[in-house]
């Protein structure tokens, strides 16, 4: 019985935070004042405003965690923003942070953020992931693209522009998967 009740209020705590973004972004902004370097609570404030429906502000939100993470010398790889649904998949939009990504911007291909694709099984499979991918030449962003590592390889589904908006890349990924069989 403890169990049970246990699970159901865990179940009841993830629904109100999920529920209310606006009012859990109020207290991670309240928390950001007493530790401005927490590299977790800038991830947390980028979900939330992805959760919100502010997903460019996630994006330039995510970039301010990727430098805490670096000031506090943690390497992980990448944080999950959010998700978007459409009627076959789900898609998790994660903001990398890897070596690439915290470099300085010089010569290279750099990949800010990812969509991973997955079907709607049971359970979901990992269909496809896709890069927004930015070329810089002598430190200014030259070119960009949505593109796919393939068995060591390259897929370049499209231009873009480099100073695209999220709402830009978000829109050419979602036409492209729509077009999957």
């Amino acid at each position: 019985m403890k169990i049970i009740l246990l699970l159901i209020g865990f179940m009841g705590v993830s629904c109100v935070a999920a529920a209310d973004p606006a009012k859990d972004l109020k207290e991670v902004e309240a928390k950001l004042k007493e530790s401005p370097d927490d590299p977790m609570l800038h991830t947390r404030k980028s979900q939330l405003l992805f959760a919100s429906g502010k997903e460019q502000a996630a994006i330039d939100h995510a970039a301010v965690a990727l430098e805490k993470f670096k000031l506090a010398g943690d390497d992980l790889a990448w944080i999950k923003l959010g998700s978007i649904e459409t009627d076959r998949f789900r898609v998790d939009v994660h903001f990398n942070l890897g070596p690439r990504e915290r470099a300085e911007k010089k010569d290279g291909i750099v990949r800010p953020y990812s969509f991973r694709i997955y079907d709607k099984g049971d359970p979901p499979q990992l269909v496809q992931i896709l890069d927004f991918e930015i070329g810089y030449y002598k430190g200014k962003a030259s070119t960009a693209a949505i593109g796919e590592m393939i068995r060591g390889g390259h897929a370049n589904y499209g231009i873009v522009d480099p100073k695209s908006k999220f709402s830009v890349v978000k829109k050419k990924v979602l036409n492209l998967i729509a077009s999957k069989k």
